[in-house]
């Protein structure tokens, strides 16, 4: 039997078969390539964090106190008056000297602490210490600065310490504390008045009370002792209590004192050329600052003239403090 195909279904029966072979080669590649694929993980990534600090706080090297102090390294002040107390800091600050904006410091008995109130027995504060000073060679970021304080003479004998505080234009704060320092004790005495002017009386007079006060000028409690001389010069003066220009002289006995201006002559006490503790009075610390308080009491003086003396007389009073604790 023949079996006859018309060209045309054979035209198109390759067309098929072709179409099959590239339909089943395109299979083929693709899961070929699907089956070989060697990528690289990728499990982490990396970023970079970046910031500028514009402001870094100052740092403190060292805060001391300089001056006065004694061979002991302890802090000395002057009876009667205050003393210039200088605490030193020494400190960094990267930004410069130029972003200090303030530095303040207290000076302080450790028993009341830095930020007690101010009281001239315990606390002082030094509220700007400005200008301070650039240590050369440092690119402007090293310095020193001073803080004074005006330590009156009865600030407590007691441990003190120095804090010094720093402000930059940041806005940023440090401080610093010094080491301890022992506050010496201070004895002292100042008399109101340099003369003692009776005023003018006639032989066998006893003139009327004068007055002087007696304050303590340190920072302990103290004891009085007086003694007297005739004239300015003692060894010319020592065996009378005054010298009369006429040549004359008034002893010992002549001349008396008392802490009552309510005393009969009689009942006062004698001014001698030896020195004699006056007893039951002790004068006390200074406590206030607003005034000198029981720190100061009042002595008073009473002259007989005797018969022979004439013109004008001059004696030497000698007003002692010790201290009241170790009597």
């Amino acid at each position: 039997m023949i079996i006859k195909i018309k060209r045309k279904i054979l035209n198109q029966l390759g067309y098929l078969f072709l179409a099959s072979l590239v339909l089943v080669a395109a299979f083929i590649g693709v899961s070929f390539v699907t089956d070989n694929a060697m990528g690289v993980n990728v499990t982490n990534t990396t970023v970079i964090a970046r910031v500028n600090i514009t402001n870094t706080e100052p740092t403190f090297n060292l805060v001391r106190i300089d001056s006065p102090l004694d061979a002991q390294g302890n802090i000395d002040l002057t009876a009667n008056t205050f003393t210039n107390v200088i605490c030193n800091g020494s400190f960094q600050d990267i930004n410069g000297f130029d972003t200090i904006k303030n530095v303040t410091a207290t000076l302080y008995d450790i028993s009341v602490g830095s930020a007690a109130s101010d009281d001239n027995n315990t606390h002082y504060t030094n509220y700007s210490c400005l200008p301070c000073t650039v240590v050369a060679g440092t690119n402007n970021q090293n310095g020193t600065c001073l803080c004074r304080f005006a330590v009156q003479y009865f600030a407590n004998p007691a441990t003190w310490q120095c804090n010094m505080s720093i402000n930059d234009s940041g806005g940023i704060f440090r401080s610093q504390n010094s080491t301890f320092y022992t506050l010496n004790e201070v004895l002292g005495i100042s008399i109101e008045s340099s003369i003692l002017d009776y005023g003018n009386l006639s032989v066998s007079q006893i003139s009327a009370f004068a007055r002087d006060n007696v304050t303590n000028g340190g920072n302990i409690p103290i004891n009085i002792t007086v003694r007297g001389f005739g004239g300015g010069i003692e060894e010319v003066g020592n065996n009378v209590t005054m010298i009369c220009e006429a040549g004359t002289n008034i002893t010992f006995g002549n001349q008396r004192y008392y802490f009552h201006n309510n005393t009969n002559f009689g009942d006062m006490l004698n001014l001698t050329n030896q020195s004699i503790q006056v007893i039951n009075v002790t004068i006390p610390q200074r406590t206030t600052d607003s005034g000198l308080g029981n720190s100061s009491n009042a002595t008073f003086w009473r002259l007989e003239v005797p018969i022979g003396a004439s013109g004008v007389c001059n004696g030497t009073i000698i007003f002692g403090a010790i201290d009241a604790t170790l009597s």
